[in-house]
């Protein structure tokens, strides 16, 4: 007879079954928790990008679906196992390496992909060890469903916001014409009788048409629909998402032509969630539709956690060496950060005043969702005349440390924004330094043209309190310019940008004098201690 109780033989197991299973799920929620703070900004502050929050949540569900009819595991030969355990350590390292890069460039998109990717590595490797092939083929899905919370690049999202808003406009000023109303297309821009209405980013299909892919992937998968289905299901999601958003544009647009402009704000709102609500309808009833019998319950058949092999060498060590080198990556970075961020540098605080009131300026009012878009800055816009028919505008706006805000605008630059509005840019010109006793303003220099008159445009993007004590900086955004960021140790820096444009200038000499002249008169400058956050 037996000298061990039932109590003892289990107590061992119960152990060996949390080890075997807990330090690699361990690795795998600190590699995500990672990639989830560095995407938490984007999702936070950008419209397009909230429903990044319930993306987790639903590849949580739909992981513990698949748990539920899991096949049995087969366990992969020695040698697989330590190379899949290799990958994944490899996969571990690059993505601690990412972590302290993000945290100094919280704007860099390809940061986020590349820790997603990192992380999506280590969790199909960690899948693997624990379960081999049948396993990594049967949760495959809710760990790749992961990736539809990451952010686009910014240049391949501008070009799809670009091309979608061209649409938008183009189809919207044919249902205009129809319709019986003059309306005249000038870059993304209509002018009708009422006055000039915007093909907005937010109105161009992106926020929809990325709604509408998570919601096809999602439904595809609980549905467990075939592959050839589930790619019907992301046609139908990008159809619905583009037809929508050009019957709201053109339904915001009637509006306006027969009610006003000031009618349309009471609209857009409504007319978004009609885009988004058509989406998910479109989606959701083909999916359902398209049901088979038996399809939610494929029939596999659950391992029994008595079948699990516990000699596990690969996964408990790649696992555990994952596990001390992200949470090692965390603290080495925060300390690093927090080392720099100590000092106190004297500056020369600096700012850029409205000259309201003055001869000859008007206010430019900043539309609420136009600040929106720009992740909610301070600042003003005004016009002004000089030397008898010269115009000048400018831009200005700044946001306070602590926000990844201004580091979007490298995409919402003269280039892309102003073509937009129906200007035409004849060529870049060579940039223009702007200096002062608190400041040195680095502008891009630009000549546009609009309805065949010249326009000359000025734009800068700046850092502020610098680590070498300037007062602020140009704004790098070369991979050199974001590594220097990072060894220097510079984060959530305050950020600026200033965009100025004349008309009806003779040439660039008496452009870049008018800059000249606007800057002396509006800028202002005192000296302080400012503290590094």
């Amino acid at each position: 007879m037996s000298s061990h109780s039932p109590q003892s033989s289990i107590r061992p197991f119960g152990f060996r079954c949390l080890w075997a299973y807990g330090v690699p799920f361990a690795g795998c929620v600190i590699a995500w928790s990672a990639v989830f703070r560095i995407l938490w900004g984007d999702w936070l502050i950008d419209p397009q990008y909230s429903y990044g929050f319930l993306v987790p949540i639903l590849a949580l569900g739909l992981g513990l679906k698949r748990w539920e009819d899991r096949p049995p595991f087969s366990p992969p030969s020695s040698i697989a196992s330590w190379m899949v355990g290799l990958v994944s350590l490899c996969a571990g390292i690059f993505l601690a390496l990412l972590i302290p890069m993000a945290v100094a460039n919280p704007d860099w998109r390809p940061l986020g992909l590349g820790a997603a990717l990192g992380a999506l590595v280590i969790t199909l490797g960690m899948i693997f060890l624990r379960g081999g092939t049948p396993w990594f083929g049967h949760f495959f899905f809710p760990v790749f469903f992961l990736l539809i919370a990451v952010p686009w690049p910014r240049n391949f999202e501008q070009g799809v916001m670009t091309r979608l808003m061209s649409w938008n406009t183009e189809a919207t000023v044919e249902v205009l014409h129809w319709s019986g109303y003059e309306a005249l297309r000038q870059g993304n821009l209509i002018v009708i009788p009422a006055g000039v209405l915007g093909i907005e980013e937010a109105c161009s299909g992106i926020r929809s048409l990325q709604s509408g892919l998570m919601v096809a992937l999602f439904f595809g998968e609980i549905f467990r629909l075939g592959i050839i289905r589930r790619g019907y299901l992301l046609v139908i999601a990008v159809l619905a998402a583009l037809l929508g958003n050009i019957i709201r544009s053109s339904m915001l647009a009637l509006v306006a032509s027969s009610e006003g402009l000031q009618a349309v704000g009471s609209w857009h709102d409504p007319a978004g969630l009609m885009v988004l609500l058509l989406t998910v309808a479109a989606v959701a009833g083909a999916a359902i539709k398209w049901r088979e019998k038996g399809s939610s319950s494929p029939g596999g058949v659950a391992a029994s956690d008595s079948q699990i092999s516990f000699n596990a060498s690969p996964s408990l060590f790649v696992s555990a060496l994952l596990v001390i080198l992200l949470l090692g990556s965390s603290i080495v970075t925060e300390s690093w950060f927090r080392l720099h961020e100590n000092r106190e540098l004297p500056v020369l605080e600096w700012e850029l005043q409205s000259r309201r009131g003055n001869e000859g300026v008007t206010p430019v009012k900043i539309a609420t969702r136009t600040k929106q878009m720009l992740y909610y800055p301070e600042g003003f816009s005004e016009l002004w005349k000089f030397n008898g028919d010269a115009q000048g505008q400018v831009f200005y706006f700044r946001w306070p440390p602590g926000r990844t805000s201004a580091q979007a605008l490298t995409m919402h630059n003269p280039e892309v924004c102003l073509s937009n509005i129906g200007m035409h840019l004849l060529k870049p010109l060579s940039p223009i330094s702007y200096e002062s006793s608190a400041v040195k303003i680095p502008f891009k220099s630009y000549l546009f043209e609009q309805q065949g008159h010249p326009v000359y445009v000025f734009h800068a993007l700046m850092e502020d309190a610098g680590t070498d004590g300037n007062a602020s900086e140009a704004l790098d955004d070369s991979p050199g310019g974001r590594v220097r960021s990072l060894f220097a140790g510079r984060r959530n820096l305050g950020e600026r940008m200033i965009e100025i444009a004349f008309w009806n200038l003779s040439d660039e000499a008496s452009a870049r004098n008018a800059l000249s002249e606007y800057l002396k008169a509006a800028m202002t400058s005192t000296p302080v201690a400012a503290p590094m956050q």
